[in-house]
């Protein structure tokens, strides 16, 4: 049997190549005004998944939901992108109006007025670092059934980051179950992707995975692949993308010689998050690989997962997880294997 660690070892490998690469500080004088009058001056970092990350003097780094900023102004080169796709790049001055904000775009001496409801995204250029903000994540969950003497360990962790023209993450997870009649079996996944964001919600996908899974048979899947994808929603408190791509399969067997193929790849994910006390989010993917090389084949992956904060940065998990190979190795008890984690986590 494989180590069941495996994944979490690429994982920590993996993980000095996200590091950042240089620092830039602008200077604190950007405004945030509030919709009950209020206004801070700071540093605008970015603005993500309906939270404006903003860098105070006094205060720290501090974080202010969306739907609450009445105005921004600032003297920051800003990449704007609305929930239509659209990406506008200019400075924001004074004088957009409440609900407004008015992008100096090069070219347009009265530039473009904006509705803040419809702005998703916002990032300053030219911070000098591959990876202007490093996020990140770790699970532990356990359970025990007496009845059966069966135990369940579960660990995750994942790295991401995300700015103007392209996004990174890094995923890994295993599961290990003991039971009473002394076997043991696992299954760990680590993915590393990569999107490289184009026009009109349009982006170019790159990824590779490692998998491994005693249920299945499977002692290791190596995939890598390429593709397009668009997003079919980019609003403040949800994201949808779907993407087609092409990958390279490499998989070892318990019983079965090692299998080299070309596979398809349809795929789409959806992401919904909210803000307001208690925190929460839900994300969901579901890929389908219908093999090229070997007529008739088709695997499928699966995640679902429900994450609430319980107090700041820690936060419950609830997941649900499926995998499916129609040609499972030979010695292989099932060729689907699915189950439901419960964890705690911390993020970063």
């Amino acid at each position: 049997m494989r180590s069941p660690s495996s994944g979490l070892r690429v994982l920590l490998a993996l993980l000095p190549a996200l590091l950042p690469t240089a620092a830039f500080t602008a200077p604190k004088t950007d405004i945030v005004s509030f919709l009950n009058g209020d206004r801070l001056t700071g540093e605008i970092k970015s603005l993500e998944k309906g939270r404006l990350e903003l860098s105070t003097t006094t205060a720290g780094t501090i974080f202010i939901e969306w739907d609450k900023v009445a105005n921004v102004e600032t003297n920051q080169y800003l990449d704007v992108e609305i929930s239509s796709g659209l990406r506008y790049f200019g400075r924001v001055p004074e004088g957009g109006g409440e609900g407004l904000i008015r992008v100096l775009v090069e070219g347009e001496p009265e530039g473009q007025t904006v509705a803040m409801k419809d702005i998703v995204r916002i990032h300053p250029i030219g911070q000098g670092a591959l990876m202007k903000r490093l996020d990140g994540y770790v699970t532990a969950g356990f359970s025990y059934t007496k009845a059966d003497n069966e135990t369940q360990l579960n660990l995750s962790g994942g790295l991401s980051s995300r700015n103007e023209k392209r996004e990174w993450t890094l995923d890994g997870a295993t599961t290990i179950n003991a039971q009473s009649d002394d076997t043991t079996s696992s299954m760990y996944d680590v993915t590393l992707g990569r999107r490289r964001f184009l026009q009109d919600r349009w982006f170019v996908q790159s990824f590779a995975t490692a998998q491994g899974n005693d249920e299945l048979g499977l002692n290791l899947r190596a995939v890598a692949g390429a593709g397009l994808g668009r997003f079919l929603v980019q609003a403040l408190n949800a994201e949808w993308a779907a993407f087609a791509a092409l990958a390279a399969a490499r998989e070892k067997f318990v019983e079965e010689a090692e299998r080299n193929s070309l596979e398809g790849v349809i795929g789409t994910q959806y992401s919904y998050f909210r803000y307001d006390t208690p925190k929460r989010s839900i994300d969901a993917g579901i890929a389908a690989f219908p093999s090229i090389t070997e007529s008739g084949r088709l695997r499928a992956e699966t995640d679902v997962t429900y994450r609430v904060e319980l107090v700041e940065d820690l936060f419950f998990d609830l997941t649900f997880y499926g995998s499916y190979d129609s040609d499972a190795d030979s010695s292989a008890d099932s060729n689907s294997d699915y189950g439901v984690v419960t964890s705690l986590g911390y993020t970063f």
